[in-house]
């Protein structure tokens, strides 16, 4: 079991390996350790070279030290704070201008260093318009670098207007067709919002508290509110699950592992897009056909996806978590399939779809009295799986009292 365990947790060299994405690291500019077997042997550790007698004063190490640490904040991932800006640095800022729209050289500018730092220390500092920010921002905790940016760029003034003489008429180019108008800028299509995941289970935990516990199948009244209850239970147990087994990889860290599996996002976008418009078996067959071409065994590929799961929900990169999702239900691990079906219940990382989430839901979850080994999600109330298509059958009716399945037959999916 522990060599299983090892295996499926490789998920550096399976991304290294699969061209999925590059890590790169301020490691004296190389990894530490190899890739045999699909294992990663050795830590990733960060060894930045530092030359000695270069001149550079120890105010400037620590300047660079809170660039640093700023950076990471903001998911700029460049390893240890250090005061030595190496390659995976001056990656790090390159991604940090690249992003505020900046010219991109890998050397931070005072204007660069000044948006950076100051929205590090207002986002620690914390208080209602940090919160509002990046409870409502598109980007998160990031849209605290697109606020203080535009603030110091003075983006609200008005634009000094500049008169200037008639230039003379030259012939007219045929006009370039319109863009297409985008009305709902900030969603992932008709209502999937692209709202924190982690801000939404926070509120969910409060009104649960509120409640006095977790919604079981007798006391339920509001059946969308339960499954909201089952979705960051299932949530928190996918990050528990995939912290594990990066606990079992020598020198993994979360934020070398975030940067890797957010390299999946391109190739998991397609088939999470799906998910909003197509059935489920549909949509299974174009992961399916995502899977073959990965190159991996089904070991390899299991783990790597619990880890990215894992990882998305932990960064709030729903792509990577759904996406993941979907490869586990596409392996043949069905009880993964209440994840998408819960983010199409409540419209998060995807368009809210009650009649293809209840799909979902009622292939995931096993009838009344069968047998099960799953372990997925298992946490709850005793009658969980019940509660959940019981609450589920209410939602897509639209009926506003749970519809309670019959317990002495099985529940027909």
């Amino acid at each position: 079991m522990s060599r299983k365990i090892f295996a499926t947790t490789a998920l550096a060299a399976a991304l290294i390996s699969s061209g999925v994405g590059r890590a790169s690291a301020d490691i004296g500019d190389a990894i530490a350790g190899g890739i045999i077997g699909g294992v990663i042997v050795g830590a990733i550790n960060e060894r930045n070279r530092r030359p000695r007698g270069t001149g550079v004063t120890s105010a400037a190490r620590q300047l660079a030290r809170d660039v640093q640490i700023a950076l990471n904040h903001f998911l700029f991932h460049v390893g240890t704070p250090d005061g030595v800006f190496g390659r995976q640095s001056r990656a790090g800022m390159s991604q940090y201008q690249a992003y505020l729209g900046f010219p991109v050289t890998g050397d931070v500018s005072e204007l660069e260093r000044q948006i950076l730092l100051t929205a590090y220390q207002r986002a620690v500092l914390g208080g209602p318009q940090v919160t509002r920010i990046v409870s409502t921002h598109r980007n998160g905790m990031r849209g605290m670098l697109d606020v203080v940016r535009d603030e110091m760029l003075g983006v609200n003034n008005q634009p000094v207007v500049e008169v200037v003489a008639p230039a003379p008429q030259q012939p007219v180019a045929p006009a370039a067709p319109a863009a297409l108008p985008n009305f709902f800028q900030g969603q992932n299509g008709a209502g999937a919002t692209t709202v924190s995941l982690a801000s939404h289970c926070n509120r969910v935990a409060l009104v649960t508290s509120s409640n006095g516990g977790y919604t079981e199948l007798h006391t339920m009244t509001d059946p969308v509110f339960a499954l909201n209850e089952q979705f960051c239970l299932a949530r928190s147990y996918a990050i528990a699950e995939g912290e594990a087994l990066v606990a079992q990889v020598a020198g993994a860290t979360p934020q070398g592992i975030a940067q890797q599996c957010s390299g999946l996002e391109p190739m998991l976008q397609r088939h999470v897009a799906s998910l909003s418009m197509q059935s489920r078996d549909t949509v299974l067959q174009g992961v399916a056909q995502f899977v073959l071409n990965s190159g991996m065994s089904t070991n390899d590929l299991s783990g790597t996806a619990r880890i990215c799961l894992s990882s998305g929900y932990l960064t709030d990169n729903l792509t990577v978590a759904v996406g993941s999702a979907l490869v586990l239900v596409a392996l043949g691990e069905d009880s993964y399939g209440e994840l998408p079906g819960h983010h199409l219940m409540q419209g998060i990382g995807a368009s809210q779809r009650s009649d293809l989430a209840a799909e979902w839901f009622r292939s995931s979850v096993p009838s009344a009295g069968a047998v099960t080994t799953e372990v997925a999600f298992r946490p709850g109330p005793e009658a969980r799986y019940s509660l959940i298509l019981a609450a589920v059958n209410a939602a897509a009716s639209g009926s506003a009292q749970p519809v309670v399945p019959d317990q002495r037959a099985p529940i027909t999916k």
